[in-house]
């Protein structure tokens, strides 16, 4: 009886060291995996690791992604070379081709489709991506797929909004009858009058028509085959490699959404938040922006702001914020300068886009903006960020 005392306590003590080592390996891994995610990811919303990780007596139980392949590669080094002992290795690096079964890009197949922060129709809408938008499909979970969006940005999608497609059909897509919609909400049908979907000004369809009769409804297709009638005067060229952009001409597509409501997250003519509106008017103009504010304002070059605001020219932008407890910034509002102190938004505030004053003696004048202006940046062709259509399309259909 004794010595099966003795043997008792000695595997309890035996097991209490093991699970001590197998917490410490587990701690070690952590932290190095942590090390790893801050040296790779700078910024969540464009590139991804998530990682969990169980200990046991086998080992460890390791799962997640990344779509850096570097950050996969040193991870796995670390898994195979730290000293560690692995039992199951499920770490993936994104896009995760046999899970999609090769259909690891895809074409926007509805007017404006809602992407969310985490799978789910319940779930923060993050941004949003119109008729006819290319995007890298990444990975698949709970009905959803994990994309992305030609400005970079990651978010989740439901399967009814795009075709998923492989590479060559995608660079299909993206040939000589490539149109642009640029009319007021409208709608694609068929000969017989029905509505096969509604339009909004930046939906990119195919031209299938023999007739090039611009005063008459012509034919076109969606992405997914869908043959249609559409205004022949609303569609036009898409600018896919431009290198000018006067401030006219981006002003105008800005102007063209006054009144639309403001929706946190809406990135298209239906509604949009502030950062939205600006990246549309980009958009509709032929440049991929960075989507959010705090990402817009590293685009560009910075121009000082004065008093008068005389350093400024229409069609720069304007960036609101505050000075956190440690000084740094945070931007959290953006708009387009139109001259004369005068400045064109979409604020939660207003409730939709309007133009107001940062004048003290304009009726219109926006006291709040004024105290919490901190930057200004002129986005023009061949400037941090500012990416072609067909630049930024072609970066993802690699």
């Amino acid at each position: 009886m004794k010595d099966c005392t003795q043997i008792v306590f000695l595997l309890l003590g035996f097991l209490a060291l093991s699970s001590c080592r197998d917490a410490n390996k587990a701690k070690s891994f952590e932290q190095m995996a942590d090390r790893i995610k801050a040296h790779y990811v700078e910024d969540s919303r464009v590139d991804r690791l998530e990682l969990r990780h169980v200990s046991t007596l086998n080992g460890l139980l390791v799962e997640g992604y990344t779509t850096i392949p570097e950050a996969f590669d040193s991870l796995q080094k670390v898994l195979s070379d730290g000293g560690f002992v692995v039992q199951k290795n499920n770490f993936r690096l994104l896009p995760d081709a046999e899970l999609l079964e090769g259909k690891t890009t895809g074409i926007i197949n509805v007017s404006v489709a809602n992407l969310r922060s985490k799978p789910g129709h319940s779930q923060e809408l993050a941004t949003q991506a119109l008729l006819g938008t290319p995007i890298q499909v990444l990975d698949f979970q709970d009905g959803w797929y994990l994309v992305r969006t030609p400005d970079r940005y990651l978010a989740w999608l439901e399967p009814g909004a795009f075709v998923g497609m492989k590479l060559k059909e995608s660079k299909a897509w993206f040939g000589d009858n490539l149109r642009m919609y640029v009319g007021p909400a409208g709608v694609m049908k068929s000969d017989g009058e029905e509505i096969i979907t509604d339009l909004v000004s930046g939906n990119l369809v195919e031209y299938t028509d023999d007739e090039r009769e611009a005063d008459k409804m012509v034919r076109v297709r969606l992405p997914d085959g869908s043959p249609g009638l559409v205004e022949g005067k609303y569609l036009v060229l898409p600018v896919m490699y431009g290198k000018t952009l006067q401030a006219e001409a981006l002003l105008g597509m800005a102007y063209a959404n006054t009144g639309r409501p403001y929706l946190w997250g809406g990135t298209s003519p239906k509604a949009m938040d502030c950062s939205g509106f600006t990246k549309t008017a980009f958009y509709e103009s032929g440049y991929v922006i960075p989507r959010d504010a705090s990402q817009q304002v590293q685009a560009g070059e910075e121009i000082e702001l004065t008093s008068d605001f005389r350093n400024l020219e229409p069609g720069d932008l304007l960036f609101f914020g505050r000075y956190r407890q440690d000084e740094s910034e945070k931007i959290t509002h953006v708009g387009f300068y139109l001259g004369e102190g005068r400045f064109l938004h979409s604020g939660a505030d207003n409730g939709r886009i309007k133009e107001q004053s940062l004048r003290p003696e304009d009726e219109d004048f926006a006291e709040h903006r004024l105290k919490s202006l901190l930057r200004a940046r002129r986005l023009s062709p061949g400037t941090k960020g500012v990416v072609p259509l067909g630049e930024a399309f072609g970066d993802l259909l690699r």
